[in-house]
């Protein structure tokens, strides 16, 4: 696999894979705006060590698994407006970097809106709501609805979350540490935990910017 270190090194792709400039940066990829099949679309380059860390440890495949859990969301009643649609995975062989291809979401920050608003709509509110509804009752955790980490777009006439990042794993599935396994086992910790003190962290964060206070978490 070719190197690829950071969102200033442009990353090896089939020749169907046509990058722009970035578009945004994880601990775990680099997502470029780019061109497939004739189609604008984002191209999400995982940084090989999270390739490594995820096929050695968990015995998965960081780009296949992040489309099947996209798939999976989308699919879920009620969720495939506040979903990017998954496209392709290409790459991980014949000296490509592995990479994941989704919709290009024409919106902007979670958090840009809330502080240029000075909290976040009462739509954006609701539909974090209507996710964290939604996940649960398909049997769907851990999706990273971290504030920052959320798009947001014009939807007839609303703002609307989108959600676009499907790489991390379910906790209940891959607990860090024997405490964390017991604890999902006999029921102490929910399996929706970190779901939902991510939307309450949405409204509070939303407060803090009506209020004119710095947001802490």
């Amino acid at each position: 696999m070719a190197p690829f270190t950071d969102s200033l090194t442009e990353p090896a792709l089939p020749a169907d894979v046509a990058l722009d400039e970035p578009a945004g940066e994880g601990r775990r990829s680099v997502v470029y705006r780019g061109r497939y099949r004739d189609q604008t679309v984002a191209v999400k380059v995982y940084r090989p060590a999270f390739v490594e860390k995820y096929r050695d440890r968990h015995g998965v495949d960081i780009a296949r698994f992040e489309l099947e859990r996209n798939r999976a969301v989308r699919r879920a009643p009620g969720l495939r407006r506040f979903t990017a649609t998954p496209l392709a995975v290409v790459g991980g062989s014949g000296g490509h970097d592995l990479a994941f291809i989704q919709e290009f979401i024409e919106g902007i920050q979670l958090v840009e809106l809330g502080q240029r608003e000075q909290g976040l709509p009462s739509s954006v509110l609701d539909a974090g709501q209507a996710i964290l509804a939604g996940a649960e009752a398909a049997g769907l955790f851990d999706l990273d609805l971290y504030y920052r980490n959320i798009l947001v777009r014009r939807d007839e006439g609303s703002w609307i979350p989108v959600l676009h990042d499907f790489n991390l794993l379910p906790q209940h599935l891959f607990p860090p540490n024997p405490f964390l396994a017991m604890a999902y086992l006999l029921g102490i910790r929910r399996k929706s935990h970190r779901d939902r003190r991510c939307i309450s962290h949405w409204r509070r964060f939303s407060e803090a910017c009506h209020d004119g206070r710095a947001f802490r978490e």
